[in-house]
């Protein structure tokens, strides 16, 4: 029974019950449209909200991203009007008593739940200055998501809160009255998981206040390097104006050293030749780090892993020899994203490959070093990160993330102070960077993602063994946690990466 609770049940059992209320919806919209004796205003709210409720979706799920959503991000307020239209409906609906008061009033009151929500998210999406309350609320939702979603739904726009049409006929005894209970009683259980969830929610957008008194440590001249991830994952030539709005950021707020992520389908010589084309401009100006992306792998049988690492071993000698970056990352998070996509893996498998990666790239490329990271804080990742920072290791660098995640300011300092107790006990000569760190702009607002890097950068520069922090990302992407939104707004963590550059420069 246990199995049924596991995070992927939880995840298809959430999206079924979406696409159960989107046909709901959908029926109830054309339905209203056939029966005579609705309202007119009943009537009127119902075909507009069904009419614009799929572009609306459509327009939700793909502004989120650079990538896919510059286009259509003028009219990401159509979500939010859609979902007041929807609010509207299943109160006039309750209004006239078109169906069961107990089950319009739950679904009522959830859908005003939802339109909050809706419109809170809008506004962080176009301007950091949002209400506490606001943001707070969306945090919760999110939090709730991840609660009865898996816990990456906090960064995936399509694990949402659909909102309801209410019945707009009294419902007959049988199936059709089931139905319509079990509606509700989905709408009562979400707007308690919600409600429940926004103390926490609270706690965590104002947690990051905190790193207002934070100081940057001072550190020797081009002891420390503040830098940017750029570009989405590459699986093959890089966008013109993509790298072009990129590069521009990255000038703008002084970042000393860029990060690319490039998957084993973009580790070809026609898309590795055309990156380091791109980025001929930057070579030698700024420290280059290029990681192996395996988040996006199929899962590995046990009889196709050695076959497998040994192309990844060649994806990365290729990367070394096209681009010849300071650092090349034979994977990045191997216990936790790469994992997930492979199946989970032992740390000895990890080992393995990092080692085999890390001498051939040294025989090709003797200049170019490797940096083995770390994307998390189990038992794997220690184990990884203390072989990779022993003097019998072959890499050359060590790196961990460091991101807030639900718990806000608790989440990032637990995470530092376990990344503290690692350098403590290794005592490592080698460099260690933090290869990602950010915050969550969409789900907590944009000034906890800039105080959430100044908290990352004022632990980095405490210790004396990172030598860099790279922030996630230039733009949003795959996730919402540019430093650049999807419709080309600069985020106020931009100025923060800025102010922390100059302030370390003087």
């Amino acid at each position: 029974m246990s199995g049924l609770l596991e995070p992927r049940h939880l995840a298809t059992a959430h999206l079924v019950m979406c696409a159960v209320i989107l046909l709901w919806n959908l029926f109830t919209a054309a339905r209203t449209s056939q029966i005579r004796s609705i309202p007119q205003p009943v009537a009127i709210v119902s075909a507009f909200a069904g009419l614009l409720l799929l572009p609306a979706l459509v327009a939700l799920l793909v502004t989120d991203s650079t990538v896919t959503g510059r286009v259509l991000y003028s009219i990401a307020w159509l979500w939010p009007v859609t979902v007041t239209l929807i609010t509207a409906q299943a109160v006039l609906s309750a209004r006239f008593r078109l169906a069961s008061p107990a089950v319009t009033f739950f679904i009522a009151a959830y859908d005003v739940l939802v339109t909050l929500i809706a419109v809170s998210r809008y506004w962080i999406s176009v301007s950091d200055a949002v209400p506490t309350a606001l943001v707070a609320l969306v945090a919760a939702e999110r939090s709730a998501i991840a609660f009865s979603a898996q816990p990456l739904a906090l960064l995936m726009p399509w694990f949402l809160y659909l909102p309801i049409f209410a019945p707009v006929s009294p419902g007959r005894v049988g199936p059709a009255a089931v139905f319509r209970t079990l509606l509700a009683t989905f709408a009562a259980a979400w707007t308690a998981l919600v409600v429940l969830n926004l103390p926490a929610g609270a706690r965590a957008v104002t947690s990051y206040a905190r790193y207002a008194t934070e100081r940057l440590q001072e550190r020797p001249d081009s002891d420390f390097v503040v830098g940017l991830k750029i570009l989405p994952v590459i699986t093959g030539a890089p966008q013109p104006t993509v790298l072009r709005n990129d590069l521009a950021l990255a000038d703008s707020v002084g970042a000393g050293a860029l990060s690319v992520y490039v998957a084993p389908a973009g580790a070809t010589n026609v898309a590795l030749d055309s990156l380091a084309r791109a980025l001929d401009e930057v070579r030698g100006d700024k420290v280059l780090i290029v990681a192996l992306d395996l988040s996006n792998a199929e899962p590995l049988p046990a009889a196709m892993r050695a076959r497998y690492f040994r192309s990844r071993v060649v994806n990365l000698v290729r990367i070394a020899t096209r681009l010849h970056p300071d650092y090349v990352v034979p994977v990045v998070d191997p216990a936790g994203s790469a994992s997930r996509a492979l199946g989970s893996l032992p740390a000895k498998v990890w080992i393995d490959y990092l080692r085999d990666a890390s001498n051939a790239v040294h025989r090709v490329q003797p200049r170019v070093r490797v940096m083995a990271h770390v994307g998390g804080f189990g038992a794997r990742d220690s184990s990884i990160f203390a072989w990779a920072a022993s003097d019998s290791s072959p890499v050359d660098a060590a790196a961990i993330s460091l991101f807030p995640w639900l718990g806000g300011a608790a989440a990032l300092d637990a995470r530092t102070r376990t990344a503290s107790g690692w350098l403590r006990a290794d005592r490592t000569e080698k460099p260690v960077w933090v290869l990602a760190a950010g915050g969550f702009p969409l789900a907590q607002g944009g000034p906890s993602q800039a105080w959430s890097i100044w908290g990352a950068l004022a632990w980095a520069t405490s210790q004396p063994a990172v030598k860099g922090l790279i922030v996630y990302e230039a733009s949003d992407y795959a996730e919402p946690l540019g430093l650049q939104s999807a419709g080309g707004r600069v985020r106020t963590a931009a100025l923060t990466v800025r102010q922390s550059v100059r302030v370390l420069g003087e």
